[in-house]
């Protein structure tokens, strides 16, 4: 990945102010583009098995999907895995519309295995991403990302494991919109670079029962391109989220999970505007296998709000307002020898619809 290609995908959050400034002009609703701002400055979710039921997995110990949640399931991750994903999602309010398409490619593998005379387990990943977006009503947006996730983890004690991941991240972003003339104006025009930083462990009670918890931490910049120069040339991002969770299994072919969440992110042109973005959410899923876990069922539910608040001088002021969501997920897998072809859907009260199809093997 070239530092050149490095100068575009993360710090859309920090230019989502601009963007936004530059919908307000354009007749759209700016609170549909800050609830963009989740997928900026970080680089992963909660994998292919948590996003089907409800958006968990911070206690739940998922093989190379640690990578996408919670580093700290890679300590408890033994032989060889890969994992690769792709995913579609259209957010449609009756106002605006986006289409998102991301792809993923993950795998791990144990360098020692956990032994209780002495030594632990430790395993080693890597995660490759990419996700573009692209659409609008009045302004024609379009925003790339593209991303690379290393973790490491460890078995430390026989009943607790931890890890962390350290990831890079770049990207575009661009927005523009025509006259009646067909001339063409650049609203936002810009490109973002940064890091991420993730750590966290994962703690089993009792046969049943584990519970964990992951905190992350982003740093990014992004640079002006356009000649407007309206809000600066350049821009910083701080970001900061912590997910905590549990995964209990009733029975050997059922579980459930639930997780807790809150984001917090900070964007400034220094002398210019500073924006102030917070989400926070809970979820809840289920999965229930048959067929001797040759087929696996899964659904979920999940909250979130976000936050918004700007100040500073500029041409428009958006002032402060909050927006929530429910969001209703299904999915289901199936095994096949060491392979694992699973689906999921999310669909939420604000439009949005995401679509994802999966396949893993781990051995």
């Amino acid at each position: 990945m070239k530092m050149t290609r490095m100068r575009r995908i993360a710090l859309v959050v920090a230019g989502a102010a601009a963007f936004a400034a530059g919908a307000a002009r354009a007749g759209q609703d700016p609170e549909f583009y800050v609830n963009t701002y989740r997928s900026i400055g970080t680089l992963s979710g909660t994998g292919a098995r948590g996003t089907a039921m409800g958006g968990t997995g911070a206690g739940l110990a998922d093989g190379v999907n640690a990578l996408a949640g919670n580093p700290a399931g890679l300590g408890a991750f033994t032989g060889y895995g890969v994992d690769m994903s792709l995913g579609y999602g259209l957010l449609d309010d009756g106002r605006d519309n986006v289409s998102d398409a991301a792809f993923k490619l993950g795998g791990a593998m144990s360098i020692e295995r956990y032994r209780p005379t002495g030594g632990g387990n430790q395993a080693l990943g890597a995660l490759v991403q990419t996700r573009s977006y692209s659409g609008a009503y009045d302004a024609k947006m379009k925003r790339e990302q593209t991303g690379l996730t290393l973790g490491y983890g460890l078995h430390v004690l026989p009943d607790l494991v931890a890890g962390v991941s350290s990831g890079v991240y770049d990207g575009d972003w661009t927005a523009h919109e025509l006259d009646a003339a067909g001339v063409k104006t650049d609203l936002i025009k810009r490109s973002f670079t940064g890091g991420e930083f993730k750590v966290g462990g994962i703690m089993r009670v009792d046969d049943g029962l584990t519970v964990g918890a992951v905190f992350g931490y982003s740093t990014g910049s992004y640079r002006e391109k356009a000649d407007y120069a309206t809000l600066g040339d350049k821009g910083s991002l701080r970001r900061w989220n912590v997910r905590a969770g549990a995964a209990y299994r009733m029975c050997d072919e059922t579980l459930l999970t639930a997780d807790v969440w809150y984001d917090r992110m900070k964007t400034r042109v220094k002398g210019v505007f500073d924006e102030g973005n917070v989400a926070w959410g809970a979820g809840a899923g289920v999965e229930q296998r048959l067929l001797d876990d040759a087929l696996a069922l899964r659904g979920g539910v999940y909250y979130d709000r976000t936050s918004y608040r700007a100040s500073g001088t500029r041409p428009f002021d958006f002032g402060s307002f909050g927006k929530g969501r429910f969001g209703f997920t299904a999915g289901a897998a199936v095994r096949i020898y060491s392979f694992d072809l699973g689906y999921s859907l999310d669909v939420d009260t604000g439009g949005n619809v995401e679509n994802h199809f999966d396949i893993s093997a781990e051995w």
